[in-house]
């Protein structure tokens, strides 16, 4: 091996959400900061918006299941039940995602009060309030403050996006129910800010070439470059290396395109590299920081269910953002129903195009090819609302990922096995779930629901939810948990955990609103405390 050692204050893992946030936290605070990333740059030009078969593109090349596209950068991850949403390279999984910006609410911290079943987190939502507003605050967050479902906020940076005429089909639904909505907030800017255009609803979001979306390649990193944080591509970490003393020394990683393979040393080690990477990368590190045993374990996806409604009137669902409205309705536990915790409901736009609506999507059925493919196609396109119904499962330990004892990737690091079953809480709350969606598809005065419910004949529930948490769980005790309230790993004291993996709970939004803020708060505390963190041999247990 070609040993070249690169000292550095902080080296981080993984260039997503929450390495982005770290690497232009640490720089501004005038550290030394190198970040690895095994993808590369992306050229918005490359993006499937601008090729003619784009909606073919976003199915094969831009899938956002790692298992559904050959892409060089990624590593097999071999799951029994559930897509897998990631993307390496720079701005990570910020590159295909929808951007939906919910906050967790403040009972999502502390599960182990309300019910026992789940752990309380060893924070709460006011330690990262301040936190959420000034996330929004980077990234240019558009939406309505004054949701009564919630605490109270901050006005947003941009105001709300367009109100289109998927919301109001659904808004007159959600009166006729009695049932809460709320206009959804958004990762995306609906006006020109920090140097970046607005949105121009031109479709379907999972990712954006025009930078309105919040992809963190835009928005985060050239101000984490601008301070003087290195950003180092095409760099697979195979390992993280410690000490005599307990404490990380730094990484060993490879450089894919020279192929050679470089040991960096750091005082502090910043792990971002997603619920399914970052404990793998401690795991293939001879079990690092898992002497609970929870590296790992208690993986969480969202318990989730569908519904695709037609309705009479052209809802124009092809363009705008991918999500209308919000539903906090069902959010809250009520054990009446017959399960703990509760849901919420996403309601997104329909297919922006002949070909995706004719594909199928999120399991609708696809339509027939022939000689009634133009009058179906007059009848759904156009006309299709597609409706989301997210819970909050409960973590199980003997739902993780682990190491497969043969198949590498092509550094040679070992690939990763995935499982996940829903439990019983989980299985009732779903069916509570569909029936509501049944009510809503109604109410909407829908002509065809479809509902899914991601079960096979066999029962096994092979879920598109995308989300990935819990694997690096934080927590109180080191017995039952594997960082801190600071991120900080229990055993590795130089060694902190950013991404969605140490996530307590699930909660019933999507979580990349709370992994930045989370990510943000941990960045600070490790800038502000660096001195006592380069040399020290203990954990922090400030409360």
């Amino acid at each position: 091996m070609h040993e070249d050692v690169k000292d550095c204050d902080v080296v981080i893992v993984g260039s997503g959400a929450s390495g982005a946030l770290a690497a232009m936290v640490l720089a501004q605070g005038g550290l030394n900061v190198l970040c690895l990333e095994q993808g590369d740059w992306i050229d918005r030009n490359d993006r499937a918006h601008y090729r003619p078969d784009w909606a073919w593109q976003r199915q094969a090349t831009w899938n956002p299941d790692v298992n559904s596209r050959e892409n060089s950068d990624d590593y097999p991850v071999d799951s029994d039940s559930s897509q897998v949403l990631m993307w390496n390279s720079v701005g990570g999984s910020t590159n295909v995602y929808a951007a939906i910006w919910p906050r967790y609410r403040p009972s999502d911290f502390r599960k182990g009060d309300e019910h026992g079943l789940q752990p309380n987190w060893p924070i709460c939502y006011e330690d990262i309030a301040p936190f959420y507003e000034r996330v929004d605050r980077i990234l240019g967050v558009s939406g309505l403050a004054g949701d009564a479902a919630m605490p109270t906020r901050d006005q947003f940076p941009t105001r709300p996006l367009p109100f289109s005429s998927t919301a109001r089909t659904l808004s007159r639904a959600f009166d006729r129910l009695g049932w809460h909505w709320w206009p959804a907030e958004a990762g995306v800017i609906s006006e020109d800010y920090d140097g970046r255009p607005g949105c121009n609803s031109c479709g379907l979001c999972w990712g954006c070439s025009r930078a309105s979306m919040s992809l963190y390649t835009y928005s985060v990193w050239p101000k984490a470059l601008e301070a003087g944080a290195r950003l180092q591509t095409n760099a697979r970490v195979l390992r993280i290396e410690k000490g005599k003393d307990g404490r990380a020394t730094g990484v060993v990683w490879k450089d894919r395109i020279s192929g050679q393979t470089h040991r960096t040393t750091a005082n502090v080690v910043v792990v971002g590299a997603n619920g399914v990477g970052t404990p793998r990368l401690l795991l293939a590190s001879d079990n690092l920081a898992n002497s609970s045993d929870m590296v790992g374990r208690n993986l969480m996806h969202h318990t989730l269910v569908s519904a695709q409604i037609r309705v009479d009137e052209a809802v124009n669902g092809h363009m705008g953002h991918i999500v209308s409205l919000i539903s906090r309705e069902f959010a809250e536990t009520d054990i009446s129903r017959g399960f703990v915790n509760g849901f919420n409901f996403n309601c997104l736009t329909s297919t922006p195009s002949a070909a995706e609506l004719s594909n199928g999507w999120l399991g609708s059925k696809p339509g027939p090819w022939g000689e009634h493919h133009h009058s179906w196609f007059k009848q759904n396109f156009g006309h299709v609302i597609t409706l989301l119904g997210i819970g909050d499962d409960l973590p199980n330990p003997d739902n993780r990922i682990w190491l497969d004892p043969t198949v590498t990737d092509s550094d040679g690091l070992p690939a990763v096995r995935m499982h996940y079953a829903p439990g019983e809480n989980d299985k009732r709350m779903m069916n509570f779930m569909l029936d509501r969606l049944q009510d809503l598809g109604e109410a909407a005065e829908a002509n065809d629901i479809q509902l899914n419910d991601y079960r096979d004949a066999q029962g096994i529930y092979r879920t598109p939810a995308w989300h990935l948490l819990g694997t690096c769980r934080m927590g109180e005790d080191p017995e039952t948990s594997v960082v801190n309230r600071w991120h900080q790993t229990w055993d590795v004291p130089n060694l902190f955990i950013l991404d969605g993996s140490v996530f307590a709970t699930g909660g019933v939004v999507n979580p990349t609103p709370t992994v930045s803020a989370l990510a943000l708060r941990a960045a600070e505390y490790i800038r502000d405390n660096y001195r006592e963190l380069s040399r020290s041999t203990k954990v922090s247990v400030e409360a």
